[in-house]
C-alpha cells in the first residue's frame, strides 16, 4: 500500500470530525447526495486509483471496482503537469507541504473531475480540500513520530 492510500485510510477513519466542520449549507448539499460512487487516480509512485463510495455522508474507500458500469462512475484524477510537477503526488505532497494552495491546485488543474455531479462549488471544494489536507497533515506528522 503506497503513502497517498495509507493517508485515505487514516482519514477515512476520521471522517465524522470532518464531516462536522461543514458549513450548514454543505452538509445539507452532502445530506442530499444518495449513493454516489467514484474513481480517483492520483498518478506518480505514491499514488495509486482509489474506488470510492459516498452514502449518508459517509465516505468509504472500497477494495475493489464497484459492481455498476464503469460509466456511471465519477472520474477525478490528481495529475501534474509534466513541467513543474512529474505527477499527483507530487502535486499533493506540496500542498500538504503548503507550497502550493488547494486553489492553485483547482487553478491550474492539476485536478480534473469528469461528472455531471458535483456536490460542491469552487469555493466550497477548496474549503473541504484544505480541511482535507490539515487532516491529512496530522496523519503525516503522527507516522513521521511513530
Amino acid at each position: 500500500m503506497g503513502l497517498i492510500a495509507d493517508m485515505f485510510e487514516r482519514i477515512m477513519s476520521r471522517q465524522s470530525a470532518y464531516f462536522d466542520s461543514l458549513s450548514e449549507g454543505a452538509k445539507v448539499k452532502l445530506s442530499e447526495v444518495g449513493k454516489k460512487y467514484a474513481v480517483l487516480k492520483v498518478t506518480g509512485p505514491e499514488g495509486g486509483t482509489f474506488y470510492l463510495q459516498f452514502e449518508g455522508q459517509h465516505l468509504q474507500m472500497l477494495p475493489e471496482p464497484p459492481d455498476i458500469p464503469y460509466d456511471d462512475l465519477d472520474k477525478m484524477i490528481l495529475d501534474g503537469d509534466m513541467f513543474n510537477y512529474p505527477s499527483g503526488d507530487e502535486v499533493l505532497f506540496d500542498v500538504i507541504d503548503r507550497s502550493l494552495s488547494p486553489r492553485e491546485v483547482i487553478a491550474r488543474r492539476y485536478f480534473k473531475v469528469n461528472t455531471p455531479n458535483i456536490v460542491y462549488d469552487t469555493e466550497e471544494f477548496a474549503q473541504a480540500f484544505e480541511q482535507f489536507l490539515d487532516d491529512m497533515r496530522l496523519v503525516l506528522k503522527g507516522r513521521k513520530n511513530s
